[in-house]
Parts: structure tokens; sequence; C-alpha cells
């Protein structure tokens, strides 16, 4: 992502755009080959992130725009992996340190007059001590702290694949301060209506979905919505943003809180030439689906387990997509998973479920969120409630019982 001070966009009446770098353009071009380059010779000598961030900050002084080189390097060095590179635990190395600094006395570590002891004596005394020279006791000090750890590896892009990357994170950046998006996928594939609702499940996102005709509709509370923990779900509404750019037509509008001027609407669609940096794998699992599945498989019973199958419509004012679904001699049962949902929202599901939902879905609920159980009354649905892990052998019963 990138920092506040690093975001460039352009407001017109109630609109935010983005300001997008084209990657032919010459002077993106020629910023983006100088990083990579940066990073490529950093990883030869490893260099710490310090030394990195200060050669960018000198050259972007003298670049037309410096929040481009700025943004395009936090960027990459986000990609880049460091490490702490210490002959000793850095805590342990000061305590050594100090303590012999401590028996020498107040001046032990400073520069000071004929006759006292000095930082370069202490070390070179400890250096015979703990089998070291002096310059690796230096620098092995503070090892720890986040500018002294050295540059391991990164997974360099090429230059106009970094600047694809700073386009994205540009977008991400701006979705910290929504308040929600909504998003429609123009006639899409069940195998995309997965994959992408799979991305909302695995982010926690709280989420209303429906159809209209042949197009799907979902809306995505924003972290300015979300009373708790708004900063971590920032980052998961950011981290799943690349997902939507999988879709094959979609657009996409967020209200945006902007600064001091209110809300703004942030526009895109998938002719916006935005490239998802993710892998093209089709749905995943998350971690309690995952060990659903296992636990379910390993109970070997006569029901086939599949990832879940197309959106089931409720009434035309949402949709169900189920993690599993179960088949035997042509009965077929559903499960889906509700773990990190509000209560209002569940309630309302609850609602949708009573009047429209198919008699064959089974709703294992976070313990979390039926505490009181006064969010389900009145309905009359398969409910296994779980803490963090979905019981198979109920809901193996709970298919028996509703399978059809």
């Amino acid at each position: 992502m990138l920092t506040g001070d690093l975001i460039r966009v352009r407001t017109r009446k109630s609109d935010l755009f983005p300001r997008f770098l084209d990657p032919e353009e010459p002077v993106a071009l020629e910023d983006a080959t100088w990083l990579v380059e940066l990073v490529r010779e950093g990883l030869l000598r490893a260099a710490t992130r310090g030394e990195l961030r200060a050669t960018v900050a000198t050259e972007a002084q003298i670049r037309p725009d410096h929040k481009v080189l700025k943004g395009l390097a936090k960027v990459l060095i986000d990609r880049a992996s460091f490490d702490i590179e210490a002959p000793i635990p850095p805590p342990e190395l000061r305590d050594r340190v100090f303590k012999a600094a401590a028996a020498r006395g107040p001046l032990a570590l400073q520069p000071g007059p004929l006759g006292h002891p000095t930082a370069d004596a202490l070390l070179e005394s400890l250096s015979t001590e703990l089998g070291l020279s002096p310059e690796a006791i230096r620098a092995g000090l503070y090892a720890d702290r986040k500018e002294e750890q050295r540059l391991v590896s990164c997974d360099l892009p090429d230059p106009q694949g970094l600047i694809a990357r700073y386009n994205t994170a540009l977008v991400q950046s701006v979705l910290l301060k929504s308040t929600g998006l909504k998003v429609v996928l123009s006639e899409p594939t069940a195998p995309r209506v997965r994959q992408l609702m799979r991305y909302v499940k695995f982010h926690q996102l709280i989420h209303r979905a429906w159809r209209d005709g042949s197009d799907l509709h979902l809306e995505v509370d924003g972290p300015v919505s979300v009373l708790k923990q708004s900063t971590r779900y920032g980052m998961k509404l950011a981290t799943f943003f690349p997902a939507i750019l999988l879709q094959e037509r979609w657009s996409l509008v967020a209200d945006v809180k902007w600064q001091k001027r209110g809300l703004k609407k942030l526009r895109l669609d998938s002719d916006c030439g935005l490239v998802s940096h993710y892998r093209d794998r089709g749905g995943y699992l998350t971690r309690e689906a995952t060990w659903f599945r296992e636990r379910f498989e390993a109970l070997g019973c006569d029901w086939t387990l599949s990832e879940g199958e197309v959106p089931i419509d409720l009434g035309g004012r949402s949709v169900v997509m189920p993690d599993f679904s179960f088949h035997k001699d042509g009965r077929t049962a559903h499960l889906e998973i509700v773990g990190y949902w509000r209560r209002d929202y569940l309630a309302r599901r609850v609602e949708l479920l009573q009047k429209y939902g198919p008699g064959n879905l089974i709703l294992a609920v976070s313990r979390k969120l039926v505490a009181d159980g006064s969010v389900l009354d009145g309905f009359e649905g398969e409910v296994i409630p779980f803490a963090s892990v979905v019981p198979a052998a109920k809901v193996r019963d709970a298919v028996e019982r509703v399978g059809s």
C-alpha cells in the first residue's frame, strides 16, 4: 500500500480520480527501471532497508515528481524480504556491551578527554572476549531495528510490472478510506462467481450479493463503516481488491471519505487498464473451510463433497454462495460457513432464508454471532454453531436430514 503522503489523485466535483501511471511513459519507465536495478544491486551486497530508502530519498530530490519515485519504491520494497544479520542476537549483544560499559563508568561509550575509556577501547576489549571484531560488534548492536535489517530476497518485476503494481496499490490505498464499495459483474460465469466469493469470504468481508438478470451485484462494507478493528478490516478490503481485477467484465463504485472534502466517489471498470498481480487459480478455501473439508472427508461417508456450486438466489434480494455442496443418489445439500458477519447482517440473511431459502441449505454459524440465540429466533432451517472448527459429524447428520 501507499502511505497517505504518496497517494496521487485529483478530484472533480463529487468524483475522485487516481492518477495512474502509463506503463509506456518514458519518465515513469525511467523511474521504475532505476528502482529495479537499485534493488537488484542491493541484493548482491545485502543492503539495509535504511540504505535503500536513503538512496531513494536522495534521488527523488532531482525527479520531476518525487511522489512517483517514492511511491514506486514503496511498492517495490514492500515486495522484498529483510532479515537480521548479526553474529549474536542484538538484544544479547547490547546486554553484554552495556554491562561492560556500566562496569567501566558513565563515559565508557562516549569519546572523552585523554585518560577516559572510550567506546573504541571498550569494543576492542570485548572483541577478544566475544571473538568478534569491533566493527562486527558495532554493526550488530542494533541490527534488529527495521532500518538496519538487510535485504535477502525480492521477487523483482520488470519495470512495466512495477508500474502495474503501483497503479493497483494506488486504488488499494484509496479504499482504506472507503465507507463501502459496490461491484457489478456483467454476465459472470459460475467459476468466476465462485472465485470472487471465495476471496470475499477468505478476507472475512462484510458483504451482500444479489442477482439482477444475468449480472451479479456485490456490496462490501468499507473500513470507515466498521466501528472496531477498522485498520485491520481496511487492509483486508484493500488486499481483496486485486481479486476483482481477475473478473472479465466488472464495474466498481466506492464512496471514499476524502480528507475534509466529504464523500467522493471512485468509479472504475474493467476497461481502466488495471492488472491483477494475483495468480488466477480459481477459488480457494478459508481456514475454517479447509479444516472442515479435511474432517468431513476423514469421516468416509457416502456423500460426495464438492466446492460450492452456482449462487442460490434469495428472491432477487440476495444470493447464497455455498462453501460446499453434497451429493448422493440424486439428492443435494449445501453448506454455508458464516464466521465474520455483523449480527444485523446475519439477521437479515436469516430473514431472507426463512422466506426464500432452499430447504437443503445448512448454516454453520460462529458462536460469537449466536451467543444469545436471538438472531435466529423463528428460523426453522438447519443451524450448526461452531467455535473455530465446523463439526463434520454434525454436518453429515444435517445433510442426511435436509438433502433433497
